[in-house]
C-alpha cells in the first residue's frame, strides 16, 4: 500500500512540472526525454542478453504492449494538458481508477455489484461538476484527449498487472520508457515543422526538462512496481490522491481558479474511487 501512496506523490510531482513545461515546449519534447533511459537499458539488455533471446512470443508480446500502452496513453495525456489546465487534465487520469472496473469485471466475468455502479454514477457526477457543468467552457479536442488518456491509462495498468509474471518492474519501466520515445520520435518526425524547435532555448528550461525525464523515468519504475504487487484497482485508486495535489499546486503555482463545484467534482471523483476499492476485485490472473 506505501509504494502506492509514493507513487501517487511522484506522479504529482511530474504533472506539475508537465504543465509548466508544456508552455514552452510540444508534447512530443516532453515524451522525447525518455531517451534518457538508455544509458539504464544498455548494460541492463547486455547483461541479461541470453534471458531475452530464451523469451517466448509471449513475453515479447507483453513487453511490446505494455510500451505501446504506456506511450499511447502518455501522449494523450500530455496533448490533452497543453489543450485544458492541468486539473482538468490530470481528471482524466483520475477518473481510469472507475474504468479499470468494468474492464476487470469483463475480464473476470462477472457483474459489478451495486457498490460498483454507485462509484460509476459517482464519477460521472464528479466529471460534470469539474467540467463546471457544461463542457463547453474548455476544448473539446482536450476533453476528447482526455476521454481517450482514460481509456489508454485503464488498459495499460491491467495489462502491467497481468504481465507480472513475465516481466520484472525494471523491464516493464524500461519497455514503457520505450514505447514514449517511439511515439515521441513519430510525431517530432510528423509534425517537424511545428516540434523541431522548442518555443524557448532559455538554458534552465532545457534543464527542467532533463529533470522532468529524470523524475518521469523513477515515477514509471516506483509505478511499475506498484502494479506488480497491487490490484489493478487498488492501485488506480491510490493515484486519485495526485488529483487534489495536483488542482492545489495550480492554484498556488500557476494562479489557477477554482470553483466550489469543481471542488466537489474532485470530492466525488475520490469518493467514487473509495466505493471502487470496496469491491471484491482481486488481482488479475497473470499471463503465463
Amino acid at each position: 500500500m506505501g509504494i502506492g501512496l509514493w507513487s501517487a506523490l511522484v506522479s504529482s510531482a511530474y504533472l506539475i512540472l508537465a504543465d509548466y513545461l508544456l508552455n514552452h515546449f510540444s508534447a512530443f519534447w516532453l515524451l522525447f526525454t525518455s531517451l534518457m533511459i538508455l544509458p539504464f537499458f544498455v548494460p541492463v539488455a547486455w547483461r541479461n542478453k541470453s534471458k531475452y533471446l530464451s523469451w517466448t512470443k509471449t513475453a515479447w508480446f507483453a513487453f511490446a504492449l505494455v510500451g505501446i500502452l504506456s506511450g499511447a496513453y502518455n501522449l494523450a495525456f500530455l496533448l490533452s494538458a497543453d489543450k485544458l489546465p492541468i486539473s482538468v487534465a490530470s481528471m482524466f487520469l483520475s477518473i481510469a481508477s472507475v474504468m479499470v472496473l468494468p474492464l476487470t469485471c469483463l475480464m473476470s466475468n462477472r457483474f459489478p455489484q451495486l457498490l460498483e455502479l454507485a462509484s460509476i454514477v459517482m464519477v460521472l457526477i464528479g466529471v460534470i461538476l469539474v467540467l463546471q457543468l457544461h463542457e463547453a467552457k474548455y476544448s473539446l479536442l482536450g476533453i476528447i484527449l482526455g476521454l481517450l488518456t482514460t481509456f489508454l491509462t485503464a488498459n495499460a495498468t491491467i495489462y502491467s498487472s497481468k504481465s507480472r509474471n513475465l516481466l520484472v518492474a525494471s523491464e516493464a519501466m524500461i519497455s514503457k520508457q520505450l514505447g514514449k520515445l517511439v511515439f515521441a520520435v513519430i510525431g517530432l518526425t510528423f509534425f517537424i515543422k511545428e516540434d523541431l524547435e522548442p518555443n524557448d532555448s532559455a538554458a534552465y528550461l532545457w534543464l527542467i526538462l532533463g529533470l522532468y525525464g529524470l523524475i518521469k523515468i523513477y515515477d514509471t519504475f516506483v509505478a511499475s512496481r506498484a502494479q506488480f504487487l497491487l490490484p489493478p484497482l487498488i492501485f488506480q485508486n491510490l493515484s486519485l490522491l495526485s488529483l487534489p495535489v495536483v488542482c492545489i499546486a495550480e492554484l498556488i503555482l500557476f494562479n489557477g481558479t477554482f470553483s466550489i463545484w469543481q471542488w466537489m467534482g474532485v470530492i466525488a471523483i475520490i469518493l467514487a474511487g473509495f466505493l471502487a476499492s470496496r469491491s471484491k476485485q482481486i488481482k488479475i490472473n497473470p499471463i503465463q
